[in-house]
């Protein structure tokens, strides 16, 4: 017999905002339901704060409880940022802060956002109106598309023009088609379709993404602590694809390597299921090994140290980069970025650095009297 789900008010009371402790709880009514876990096991890692993904991700066990944080605690953890957070939490403004800096070299070159019924244009020379967009796609050949607010690679697309013709996700549409798919994604900004450097396109063509968690609770001193590279499986062949998706189904993975922060060497390949890793030095689609030094590695660094100066009042970034053809990029930060597959290589309670953050940031909450864990509740965004 399945125990109980934790209660809401219980959560609220041990700190939760209620938008977090309602996202968490629906995680594991979801676990609960997808029958793609062992019950038992799923039982043991809800009972001790673990999602059951995570759980198996990790090798949970009793012996190594203690080395991982629970997503418990991390879900209970937001915000890590104060208000400032609004600065990264969207690509738009992100583009706004950095567009008029230096830093927009970081950037993939942005070039409309989409609200309803209006097309702003973003880019210098980019055109007013569904014209103007057409003739930026004609111009560009490949555009990036994705929500503005977004988790997971979810409502990834790519917009091209080929051989005369207009292309999602790699189907003719005409320029109707374009019109009608701009006008359905409200809140989606289009980009530049970046690609990976010759040194990455060799393990998977599409471009991957290389998370980075940077601390930075004094404003002057950022920290990148824990990373993973994350390539692409089973790409299409019209190259549209995310390169993550989340596993919902047994046959979904996602492959994974580390990364060594201090010199940048990235190796140690690993499938990732929902109920299981597996070990894979090579890309599980290419077959290539997946083991290097990563070019321009002090660039990457310099890159990510110059933009959380930028945004110093965010103490906690999650950084997703890349290497392009044209050089170290970000596609964007989140302040709040998952922690899985980043202690599938870096487990926090075991780096000193790290356990002793996020154990100052749960005292603190534990530590709220009755008034300030009520004002904390009700922190919506």
């Amino acid at each position: 017999m399945k125990s109980a789900l934790p209660k809401l008010e219980d959560l609220l009371a041990d700190g939760f905002t209620k938008r977090m402790a309602a996202s968490y709880l629906g995680i594991l009514e979801t676990e609960r339901a997808s029958g793609l876990f062992d019950a038992d096991y799923l039982e043991w890692a809800h009972a001790h704060g673990f999602c059951a993904e995570s759980a198996y991700a990790y090798g949970l066990s009793d012996a190594n409880l203690g080395s991982y944080l629970s997503d418990y605690d991390y879900w209970r953890l937001w915000p890590l940022n104060d208000w400032q957070r609004i600065w990264i939490n969207d690509k738009l403004t992100l583009n706004a802060l950095l567009s008029d800096s230096e830093l927009a070299q970081y950037l993939p070159r942005y070039h409309y956002y989409s609200s309803r019924g209006h097309l702003l244009p973003l880019g210098e020379g980019d055109g007013a109106g569904m014209e103007g967009f057409l003739a930026c796609l004609r111009r560009e050949g490949e555009l990036a598309c994705k929500p503005c607010n977004g988790s997971e690679a979810n409502g990834f697309f790519k917009l091209a023009f080929e051989d005369g013709s207009y292309l999602l996700n790699g189907r003719p549409v005409g320029a109707e088609g374009v019109g009608r798919f701009v006008a359905e994604n409200p809140n989606y900004v289009f980009t530049e379709f970046i690609h990976p450097n010759a040194q990455l396109a060799a393990i998977d063509p599409l471009i991957h993404t290389m998370r980075v968690l940077v601390l930075n609770p004094t404003g002057i001193d950022p920290v990148p602590a824990a990373s993973y590279l994350r390539f692409a499986v089973g790409v299409d062949e019209t190259g549209s694809s995310a390169n993550y998706q989340a596993p919902t189904t047994a046959d979904i993975c996602s492959y994974n390597v580390g990364v060594d922060l201090s010199c940048g060497r990235y190796g140690g390949g690993k499938v990732v299921y929902a109920a299981k890793v597996v070990d894979s030095p090579k890309h599980p689609t290419s077959g290539t090994l997946a083991e290097g030094q990563i070019d321009c590695w002090p660039q990457m660094l310099e890159m990510m140290r110059r933009i959380s100066l930028k945004v110093r009042a965010c103490e906690y970034l999650g950084f997703d980069a890349c290497v392009t053809d044209k050089g170290p990029r970000i596609m964007e930060i989140n302040s709040h970025s998952g922690v899985k597959y980043l202690q599938l290589f870096t487990p926090i309670m075991e780096d000193a650095r790290l356990s002793e953050y996020f154990s100052s940031k749960i005292a603190a909450i534990d530590a709220l009297d009755e008034a300030d864990r009520v004002a904390r509740n009700g922190i919506v965004r």
